[in-house]
């Protein structure tokens, strides 16, 4: 492959990762064109990291004058590498940290299949594979990797969720144009977000039953933005608000019922399509 390929990077007050992450990125075996930083005005120093120990004019950074959450991240870079010119943009988080071959694996997977698809690097540790890649339904902002012919299409992720299933909303819109997603098992990210988060846990009728441990803010984004990533067509839609968040009330009321107002006023945002920054850290 002989495109260009732009690396978009979100980061908010994680300097420590983003200085880790930039070193996986340099160190990849397929050279990355042009890495983009979007930064959701950190105020740990990280504006100075960039600006004063980076010396790489391979490096775009961007600072953002409030924090518009990782979907205002991800939109900005994404447009930003589009706009740019790359053929092809390998989005992440600030605490990931791909394998040096990373990047090479979802190339040598692109110049094998000659499909215009997705890609996602394996940034969870996956291995129910049964061939080198597999189609999945749904991805992570955490290794996506899309050609921009695909976004030509179907438009830059949503900038209006802050967090939590932006990348699911983009995966779904992706496909309703008729386009796959594949994750490939080689290409391998450490991500450290997803190590194991603080739970509630408690067994009723001998069934053991467990609730992360979420702030007021992440809760509403998560309940909310679970009924606006569908359309009012699609099935998705009615099994989140009819089975899958009922269940997440049900335990509410066991383990936290002072975040109850939370999940109700976060339901009906999302049945009253109120998308947009409602709720800050």
């Amino acid at each position: 492959m002989d495109k260009k390929i732009a690396a978009v990077v979100v980061t908010y007050n994680r300097k420590n990762d983003l200085k880790k992450n930039l070193k996986c990125l340099k160190k990849q075996t397929r050279k990355i064109d042009r890495i983009f930083i979007i930064d959701n005005a950190s105020t740990d120093g990280t504006e100075d990291f960039i600006r004063n120990e980076i010396n790489d004019p391979n490096i775009t950074y961007i600072k953002l004058d409030t924090n518009i959450g990782g979907s205002g991240g991800f939109y900005t870079g994404v447009k930003v590498a589009y706009e740019a010119g790359y053929d092809y943009i390998w989005g992440m988080d600030d605490d990931a940290f791909p394998d040096e071959e990373a990047l090479n694996e979802i190339v040598k997977v692109i110049d094998l299949k000659r499909e215009l698809a997705c890609y996602w690097s394996n940034c969870n540790d996956d291995r129910e594979f049964n061939n080198p890649v597999k189609e999945v339904k749904f991805w992570m902002f955490v290794g996506f990797f899309i050609p921009r012919e695909i976004i030509d299409e179907v438009g830059f992720p949503r900038s209006d969720f802050f967090i939590y299933h932006d990348d699911s909303e983009y995966s779904i819109r992706i496909r309703r144009h008729g386009y796959k997603i594949y994750k490939v098992r080689d290409s391998k990210i450490i991500h450290r977000s997803f190590e194991e988060r603080d739970k509630y846990s408690k067994k009723i009728f001998g069934k053991e039953l467990s609730l992360a441990k979420l702030s007021d803010w992440k809760l509403y984004y998560l309940v909310r933005n679970s009924i606006l990533m569908y359309k009012w067509s699609e099935k998705g839609k009615y099994n989140m608000m009819l089975k899958v968040l009922p269940k997440l009330f049900f335990k509410l009321l066991i383990f936290n019922k002072k975040q109850i107002n939370i999940f109700v006023r976060a339901y009906i945002d999302g049945v009253m399509n109120r998308a947009g920054i409602v709720l800050r850290p």
